[in-house]
C-alpha cells in the first residue's frame, strides 16, 4: 500500500478517521475506552442482574417459599437496615486491603447468597441470607466507588458517574421486563431463574472486574487512616444528611405518587405505571447532560439548590390533583414528574462531586459508607413518611413534604461551607476549588 503524503513527509501514521453512522454517534456519548468504559460496562450488567432479582424476588418468596408478604417486609428491612449500618467497616475494608479486591469478594459473594436463597424453605433462613445480601450489595455499591475514586480523575469523575446512571435506568428496565414473564408464568423455575440470572450477571462482574487495574491498599502504611476516620467527620455526615433529603424524591415517585393516582385523582389507573415509565426515559436521556457544571463544588452546590426547589414544586403541583378532571390532572401529574425527575437529576449529581471531594483521598472506602448514612433515613423512614402524609392528610401533606426540601434548601449552603471549613481538621488538606475560593473567602 503507497504512503500518503502525510505519512511520507512526517514518518507519522496518519489520524484514523472519525467514526461515522450509528456506531460512531454512540461511540462519541460513551466515556474514552479504557477503565472508564469498562465501569459504566459494569454498571450495565448490574442493573440488568437488579431489575431481574426486585421484580420477582419479593413475589418468589411469597409464592414459592410460602412467606406472608410481612415477612417479607420485615426481612427487606433488616436487610436495608444492616447494608446501611455496616457500609464504613466493609469500606474501611475496601482502603485496606484494595477496592477492587474487596469489590470483587462482595459481588462473588452475591453470588453464592442469590443461589443460597433459592433453597429458602422457611423464615429465619430467609432473614439470614436476605440480610447478607444486603450487606454485600452495599459494600460492592461502596467498593464500585472507591474504584471510581482510585482509577478516574476528579475532572471526569461526575461525567462517569453521570454515563453509569443513564446505563443502569436501561439495564435496570431490561431486566424488569426479563422478570415480567417469570412472573407472568408464575411457577417455582422461573422465578428461581431470577436469581440464577442475577447471579450470572454478578459472576460476569467479577470477571470484569479483574480487568480494570489493581489499586494499592493503605494497610502496609502506618499513616493510614483508622476505621473510625469517616464517622468522627461530623461536618461530612451532617452534609451527608442534608444532601440525602433529596432522596426522598425517589420515594415519592415510586411510592407516594402511585398511590395517590390510584386513590386521590381522577387520572386513569394505568397513569401509576406510565409516569414512572417517563421518569425512567428522562433519566436515560438526560442524566449526562444535567450533570454538567456539577464537576466542581461550586456547580455542585447550585445543582443541588435547584435540586431542592425542584422538588418542592413538584409536591407543589401534586397537592392539587385531586381536585382537577381526569385529562387535565393528567397533565399536571406528568409535570410534576418532570419536576421530580429534574430534581433527581441535579441532586445525584450534585451528590457525586460532594461525596467524592469532601472525603478523605486516604479512605474514600469509609468515606462512601459514611456519606451513604444519608440514605437511611429517606430509604426506612421515607417510605412512612410519604405514604403517612399524603394518604392521610390529602394535600396538605404533599405541602409538608414540599416543605422538607425547603428546609434541605435553606440549610444546605451552611452545611457544606462548614465541611470545607473543616477539611484541613478532618482530612488535612483544603479541596482544590472550593466554594469559599471560588467566591474570594478565606477558609
Amino acid at each position: 500500500m503507497s504512503e500518503s503524503p502525510t505519512t511520507a513527509a512526517t514518518g507519522r501514521q496518519p489520524a484514523p478517521a472519525a467514526p461515522t453512522g450509528r456506531r460512531g454517534r454512540l461511540a462519541d456519548r460513551l466515556p474514552e475506552p479504557g477503565p472508564a468504559r469498562l465501569i459504566v460496562l459494569v454498571s450495565l450488567i448490574t442493573s440488568i442482574g437488579l431489575g431481574l432479582y426486585v421484580s420477582g424476588s419479593a413475589v418468589f418468596f411469597v409464592r414459592s417459599v410460602g412467606l406472608s408478604a410481612t415477612q417479607v417486609g420485615l426481612g427487606l428491612s433488616v436487610a436495608g437496615t444492616a447494608g446501611i449500618a455496616l457500609g464504613v467497616p466493609v469500606g474501611h475494608l475496601a482502603d485496606r486491603h484494595g477496592p477492587r479486591e474487596v469489590t470483587i469478594a462482595m459481588v462473588a459473594l452475591q453470588a453464592v447468597l442469590l443461589l443460597a436463597a433459592t433453597r429458602i424453605t422457611s423464615f429465619w433462613p430467609f432473614v439470614l441470607v436476605i440480610t447478607a445480601l444486603g450487606v454485600v450489595e452495599s459494600g460492592a455499591d461502596i467498593g464500585r466507588q472507591a474504584i471510581l475514586s482510585g482509577l478516574i480523575g476528579p475532572d471526569q469523575r461526575v461525567a462517569v458517574s453521570a454515563y453509569s446512571r443513564a446505563v443502569f435506568n436501561g439495564g435496570f428496565s431490561l431486566g424488569v421486563l426479563a422478570a415480567g414473564l417469570a412472573v407472568a408464568a408464575d411457577t417455582r423455575a422461573a422465578y428461581a431463574a431470577l436469581m440464577y440470572g442475577n447471579a450470572t450477571t454478578a459472576l460476569l462482574v467479577c470477571v470484569l472486574y479483574l480487568r480494570l487495574p489493581r489499586i494499592p491498599g493503605t494497610r502496609e502504611r502506618k499513616d493510614a487512616p483508622s476505621g473510625l476516620t469517616a464517622l468522627r467527620d461530623l461536618p461530612y455526615l451532617a452534609l451527608a444528611q442534608v444532601s440525602g433529603i433529596v432522596m426522598l424524591g425517589d420515594i415519592l415517585l415510586t411510592v407516594g405518587l402511585p398511590l395517590w393516582v390510584l386513590s386521590h385523582t381522577d387520572a386513569p389507573r394505568p397513569a401509576a405505571s406510565w409516569l414512572i415509565g417517563v421518569n425512567t426515559v428522562l433519566v436515560m436521556a438526560f442524566q449526562v447532560r444535567a450533570a454538567r457544571g456539577a464537576d466542581t463544588l461550586t456547580g455542585a452546590t447550585g445543582l443541588h439548590k435547584w435540586a431542592f426547589l425542584s422538588l418542592a414544586s413538584a409536591c407543589a403541583l401534586v397537592a392539587f390533583t385531586d381536585r382537577l378532571p381526569t385529562w387535565p390532572a393528567v397533565a399536571v401529574l406528568a409535570t410534576a414528574v418532570a419536576l421530580l425527575t429534574l430534581g433527581e437529576l441535579w441532586g445525584h449529581s450534585a451528590r457525586w462531586t460532594v461525596r467524592y471531594d469532601l472525603a478523605d483521598p486516604e479512605a474514600q472506602g469509609q468515606y462512601g459508607g459514611a456519606f451513604q448514612l444519608g440514605t437511611a433515613l429517606p430509604r426506612i423512614l421515607g417510605p412512612l413518611m410519604v405514604t403517612g402524609l399524603t394518604d392521610r392528610l390529602a394535600a396538605a401533606g404533599w405541602l409538608i413534604t414540599g416543605a422538607v426540601f425547603v428546609l434541605g434548601f435553606l440549610l444546605f449552603p451552611a452545611t457544606i461551607r462548614w465541611t470545607e471549613r473543616t477539611r484541613a481538621v478532618y482530612t488535612g488538606r483544603i479541596p482544590a476549588g472550593t466554594l469559599g475560593r471560588a467566591s474570594g473567602r478565606s477558609m
